[in-house]
């Protein structure tokens, strides 16, 4: 079992409470991997001001925080790799974590996946990865000079259009109502862009492409009864329904009736060295802090189980 994909515990999910969970587990001298599919932080890499974190009197950024949570938790040995986790299954005490079809082991599972914004139209899921995206940070250097859309009308929307702008061409900014409104100096400059055409009023309801990926957007414009196809090779989600991202584990543990995984006081699952921290477990109280407690509580209760199992 000492392969390079063998481990003690893998992490599924880089927010705060998957990489306290890492700092705990690798910090004890366990060999810890870290699993995230797009941008380290979850949620609140996208915060422009946390001002409610402990520890930070005059506030911090959400991402220059998360920077600070992975480099401590990296110093103590915590191993960070990208990918798409598809699939999580059992052999005995250990457990099968599939990353685009490819394998890892361990002892310790830790599901850190917090909570996923989908729009739920056809080709969402079809094109993710191939034209679809949530992060513009990410993937925005991808789209120099090609056509894409964002979705949305958030803060974190035009957070999106403004990097985007430094490659895109065209940007559709595609928003809810009448249009978005000049409340910022931000929102002034992603309105006053050249490349920027907002679609006012208009809700996606489809993804088009083909294998090669994304095509075009289709909305339907209010008051409208054609529907319009935006030509586009990108497609970055800012909008939609947020729910617990469990979907990779099909049937392998029960939920909620609002999704969310079920725990005990340690943050045990049902299941014997599966764990389950943050907005992937708790309805209420969504906060760094607490996912940061539950990070903590899960970390020190995987050193015991990997003890008792002689991990």
């Amino acid at each position: 079992m000492g392969d390079a994909s063998t481990y003690d515990a893998i992490i599924i999910g880089g927010g705060p409470g998957g990489l306290t969970a890492g700092l705990y587990l690798a910090r004890a001298g366990k060999k810890t991997l870290l699993l995230e599919q797009t941008l380290l932080g979850g949620q609140i890499a996208q915060t422009n001001h946390v001002e409610n974190y402990p520890g930070f009197p005059d506030g911090i950024t959400g991402r220059e925080l998360i920077e600070l949570f992975q480099r401590q938790a990296v110093r103590f040995g915590l191993e960070i790799q990208f990918g798409r986790v598809d699939g999580l299954t059992l052999d005995g005490e250990w457990k099968q974590v599939s990353v685009s079809g490819f394998p890892f082991r361990s002892r310790v599972v830790v599901i850190a996946t917090g909570l996923i914004q989908r729009l739920g139209i056809p080709g969402e899921e079809e094109f993710l990865g191939r034209g679809v995206s949530y992060c513009a940070t990410c993937d925005g250097a991808l789209y120099r000079q090609r056509p894409v859309a964002v979705v949305g009308g958030s803060e974190w929307a035009m957070e999106e259009a403004h990097f985007l702008t430094r490659f895109a061409q065209p940007l559709y900014l595609v928003v809810p109502g009448s249009g978005v409104k000049r409340s910022s100096p931000l929102r002034e400059e992603v309105l006053d862009h050249p490349a920027v055409e907002v679609v006012a009023g208009a809700r996606p309801v489809e993804i088009l492409g083909d294998a090669a990926g994304v095509q075009s957007l289709r909305v339907h414009a209010e008051g409208q009864t054609e529907l319009r196809d935006l030509s586009v090779e990108g497609v970055f989600i800012c909008a939609g329904k947020k729910h617990p991202g469990t979907g990779f584990l099909g049937e392998l543990l029960d939920t909620d009736e609002g999704g969310y995984l079920r725990v005990d006081e340690c943050c045990e699952t049902p299941l014997p060295g599966v764990y389950a921290v943050g907005d992937v477990r708790r309805h209420r109280f969504h906060q760094v802090g607490t996912a940061v407690g539950d990070g903590t509580i899960a970390g020190m209760d995987a050193l015991r189980h990997l003890k008792k199992t002689g991990g």
